[in-house]
């Protein structure tokens, strides 16, 4: 008979004579510790570590929303900061036709198209940074110049250069400003010193002081 296995033959197929084999008992636990104690020690140790793992995914799955939420509300932005100049020109477009009358037709179309794109911006969380009468703020705002102003006190934005633009929580583009410098002091009027050095000199030209009473 051949020494070779049958097609479809198990290889586990016992031979004759031998007997079956057996399968692995589980380890046994230390000497001395309840089998129970121990298989309830196993499964507490699984769980905890089941617990752990479902943890850092809920943790990685938030980090993993705000990421992409984030990506989401500043993917235009790039984009917003190519937009902000043509918004400057329109602006000064505008300035410039208020000062031409005959141009008032023009002057309400532009304005309309000009107010539409801030509403498109708008519902994009775009909004113009309020910065004239501020206190400056180094985050909104960029300082140009510091000027006197009676107006403003010291330290607070006297007058607006460029528009500045934030994105939602953002600064997309500080506003461009003077910074007051507080109020002019002043000083005494020069016409007061010469009528003051000229009484001097007509009192020592009487030949008496300044305090002296004048010879009746």
């Amino acid at each position: 008979m051949s020494g070779k296995k049958k097609h479809g033959e198990s290889e586990n197929a016992r031979e004759p004579g031998k007997p079956e084999a057996q399968p692995k008992a589980p380890p046994e636990p230390p000497a001395g510790e309840d089998p129970l104690a121990a298989k309830t020690r196993e499964g507490e140790e699984l769980l905890d570590r089941l617990k752990r793992t479902t943890a850092d995914y809920l943790n990685y799955q938030k980090r993993m929303e705000r990421r992409l939420e984030e990506e989401k509300r500043f993917a235009v932005r790039d984009l917003l900061l190519d937009v902000l100049p043509v918004i400057d020109n329109f602006e000064r477009a505008l300035k410039h036709a208020e000062e031409q009358p005959e141009f008032q037709a023009l002057l309400d179309g532009i304005r309309l198209v000009h107010d539409q794109l801030l509403a498109a911006l708008r519902k994009h969380g775009v909004e113009r940074i309020e910065a004239q009468g501020k206190p400056f703020d180094p985050e909104h705002h960029e300082a140009v110049a510091q000027l006197p102003s009676e107006e403003h006190p010291q330290g607070h934005v006297a007058g607006e250069m460029q528009a500045g633009y934030r994105l939602h929580d953002q600064t997309l583009r500080p506003s461009r400003v003077s910074v007051s410098s507080g109020m002019v002091e002043e000083s005494p009027a020069p016409e007061d010193k010469d009528e003051s050095a000229a009484n001097e000199g007509t009192e020592e030209q009487n030949g008496r002081g300044p305090d002296e009473p004048a010879d009746d």
